[in-house]
């Protein structure tokens, strides 16, 4: 089993740190607009007092997130494995999530203004079976630097994993011929009677 083992790129890392910095900035700067508002009847006085307040939290904002995002940026860790993959993460509870390519439905590449233009990385992002007709993804690798070729190297495993997993000759012609067997007529049946029972409840 040929496993691949990935860590975000230190660009991640760096790009928390300029989206925590512009998040301060504009609390920053609403606290100044929403002090002149107050400040035409109140004076210049709350102007200053509203701007130092709105400062002091975007300060403890910052400093907190820019701590934070290093212990988290340190905590990330990514497998690509044969049969699937597995992101680990956690500061203070570690996390570990397992994808089987068996649930896989879509795999994607996000990558965001940042993300093109200040830092070249990118954001391989896995959706299973259960996050389907959902916004989401069901595991999202973050920080990847060569992220097309983790893109290249997932799909070519989850073909590859597909393909082993994929039925005989024999059994592709049996299920082609239309017939249904007695087994599968038997739990149809089944699904419907207990459909009916939940419809007429």
């Amino acid at each position: 089993m040929q496993t691949l083992h990935i860590r975000p790129s230190k660009s991640y890392l760096r790009k928390q740190w300029v989206s925590f910095t512009i998040i301060a900035l504009l609390v920053v700067l609403v606290g100044y607009l929403f002090g002149l508002l107050v400040g035409i009847d109140e004076g210049l006085e709350v102007t200053i007092e509203i701007t130092i307040y709105a400062a002091l939290v975007a300060s403890l904002f910052w400093i907190s997130a820019m701590i934070l995002s290093v212990f988290y940026y340190r905590s990330l860790s990514y497998e690509i494995q044969d049969d699937e993959v597995i992101v680990r993460v956690g500061i203070v509870t570690k996390s570990i999530k397992h994808v089987p390519y068996r649930a896989v439905t879509n795999i994607s590449i996000k990558r965001g203004i940042l993300d093109r233009f200040m830092f070249d990385i990118g954001t391989l992002n896995i959706q299973t079976a259960g996050m389907s007709g959902t916004t989401g993804a069901e595991q999202s690798l973050v920080g990847l630097e060569d992220f097309q070729a983790v893109y290249d190297d997932v799909v070519k495993k989850l073909h590859a994993f597909r393909g082993a997993m994929s039925p005989t000759t024999a059994e592709e012609d049996d299920a082609g011929s239309g017939e249904i067997t007695g087994d599968v007529m038997n739990k149809m049946l089944e699904e419907l009677r207990a459909i009916r029972k939940s419809v007429e409840r």
